[in-house]
């Protein structure tokens, strides 16, 4: 029987961006408030854990690079980075295996609030809000 965590991932795999895609945009909130999702101050049973799994966002005019400064293993890795707009679209994808750098480059079609959201396969989501 498979963990929560490998659940959660291997289900992420499988659908790809609609898994995100087809979380209503209250589902944000409810996720933060159980300890689904971290932030840099919402750690839940990771504190210590966001200065490495925590998205650094940079954004130059419409590009917009993310990047998890994270340790790679074959045991210990981020799995994937995703834009999210406020409407709850993927508006960017990038999946990495272990052997990758997590850093990942979009070019965004229009301003507003959006999410980096940064996966670790053993610390699960990691998010941070941005504005273009």
């Amino acid at each position: 029987m498979s963990t929560r965590r490998q659940f959660i991932a291997g289900a992420a795999m499988l659908a790809g961006v609609s898994v995100i895609k087809a979380v209503p945009a209250y589902a944000w909130d409810f996720a933060l408030d159980k300890g689904i999702i971290y932030t840099d101050t919402q750690l839940g049973m990771w504190e210590g854990k966001q200065a490495t799994h925590v998205p650094l966002v940079e954004t130059n005019d419409m590009e917009v690079t993310v990047i998890t400064p994270h340790p790679m293993s074959e045991e210990h890795y981020i799995v994937r980075h995703t834009i999210v707009d406020e409407n709850g679209e993927v508006v960017h994808a990038k999946t990495f295996s272990w052997k990758d750098d997590p850093m990942s480059k979009a070019i965004l079609k229009k301003k507003g609030k959006f999410v980096a959201t940064s996966f670790c396969n053993l610390h699960d989501m990691w998010i941070k809000e941005f504005t273009m």
